[in-house]
């Protein structure tokens, strides 16, 4: 199952505009880089695409090129929203990979264990996404006034990584200009264009990180992560048992 991921710098539909810190550094790195490291290791990842808004391409190559380069992550700027980044990230793929992995480039805290789920969950409907319990309760507010109360025990909050049928997502693209407004996400518009989602549980530490008070809790949350089982030796005394 040949996986290309595509992380994406341009603002979700759902989000307040602009908001998102990709830039913002937790202990000396950016969130971006954060975010495109958590697939560093796994080998069925064959090809990483920073899609971005056009006005954010120079800036990325001049100063994160090289380090780019170096993790053989390419770039895709296309506009003027997040799916017209996907969209040429989307185009940017190499024929072989069949698979594709959407991520938000301001979600640096996701477990190995939800993108192991979210791989498995694929062959039922083509399609995943990691959801966790809305945990509480949620209301309109209109004008600075409570209003009525929207909150339900079925309720989920959809997260982000989202994996998808390379063939599927692109057949979705290529209907988005004739579907209106009734999809936020990539998520939506598959199911939109009539593929059943697959739900797998999601972790509530994998927050978007779109205000500087919320960056401090990603660091905490990266800490957090749980850790591959590794197969090396832990000590020199393990190791002399070999």
């Amino acid at each position: 199952m040949p996986i290309g991921v595509l992380f994406v710098m341009a603002t979700p539909v759902w989000a307040a505009k602009d908001s998102g810190k990709p830039f913002s550094k937790i202990d000396s790195r950016e969130i971006f880089m954060r975010s495109i490291e958590l697939y560093a290791n796994r080998d069925q990842v064959q090809q990483r695409i920073l899609c971005l808004l056009p006005d954010d391409l120079s800036r990325i190559q001049q100063k994160y090129g090289a380090h780019l380069a170096f993790q053989g992550v390419g770039t895709a700027a296309g506009g003027p929203d997040w799916f017209g980044a996907v969209q040429r990230g989307l185009e940017k793929l190499k024929p072989e990979i069949d698979t594709v992995i959407v991520h938000d480039a301001c979600c640096p805290a996701v477990p190995y264990t939800v993108l192991d789920a979210l791989e498995d969950a694929l062959g039922k409907t083509g399609a995943a996404a990691a959801v966790v319990p809305l945990g509480g309760l949620a209301v309109r507010v209109q004008d600075g006034k409570l209003g009525q109360l929207v909150a339900d025990k079925r309720l989920e909050i959809l997260q982000s990584p989202q994996i998808f049928r390379r063939t599927i997502l692109e057949a979705a693209y290529a209907r988005r200009g004739s579907l209106g407004k009734d999809y936020v996400d990539d998520a939506t518009l598959v199911k939109l264009c009539g593929t059943d989602v697959t739900s797998v549980s999601g972790w509530r530490l994998n927050i978007r990180i779109d205000h500087d008070e919320l960056i401090k809790l990603g660091s905490d949350a990266i800490k957090h992560l749980p850790r591959p089982r590794s197969n090396a030796p832990v000590s020199p005394f393990d190791e002399a048992q070999w």
